[in-house]
């Protein structure tokens, strides 16, 4: 898990880092609205402008990526869903899986609803506009 976070932490920072973007991997928390819960991404990146207040927990990220595990699946699935996609700052919650070529990235729509879209092949080019992001799987999984 921490190699394909670190790949994709990787490609994040070459990628958004000239777009006034910070990357964190696993040592910065994000927390939800409601200040009562704080939860360690495998890798978020924000343009949250850096405070005392704010060293250690962010609260704007703008992309968060959990890498699944069996034994965190439900919690990136559902728990953490819920807790993520209410933050008003974030554009895409992004899931994959640490060796099956697997993603699921959720965004919002025009709407503000959030949506889902998969992607399993290796060709695929996950697609995120709003950061002008595209991410290819073929980076994730060398």
């Amino acid at each position: 898990n921490n190699e394909i976070a670190g790949v994709i932490s990787a490609y994040l920072i070459d990628q958004l880092r000239s777009k006034g973007f910070e990357i964190y991997i696993n040592d910065v928390k994000v927390g939800v609205p409601d200040k009562t819960k704080y939860y360690y991404p495998d890798v978020f990146a924000t343009r949250e402008p850096r405070s005392e207040q704010n060293q250690y927990i962010k609260y704007e990220p703008e992309l968060i990526v959990e890498v699944i595990s069996p034994s965190t699946h439900i919690t990136d699935t559902v728990d953490k869903y819920i807790a993520y996609t209410a933050i008003p700052s974030l554009k895409y919650y992004l899931i994959i899986g640490p060796e099956t070529v697997y993603a699921t990235l959720y965004s919002k729509n025009a709407e503000g609803k959030w949506e889902a879209m998969s992607y399993v092949r290796k060709t695929d080019v996950i697609p995120m506009p709003v950061l002008e992001l595209p991410l290819p799987l073929a980076e994730v999984y060398r």
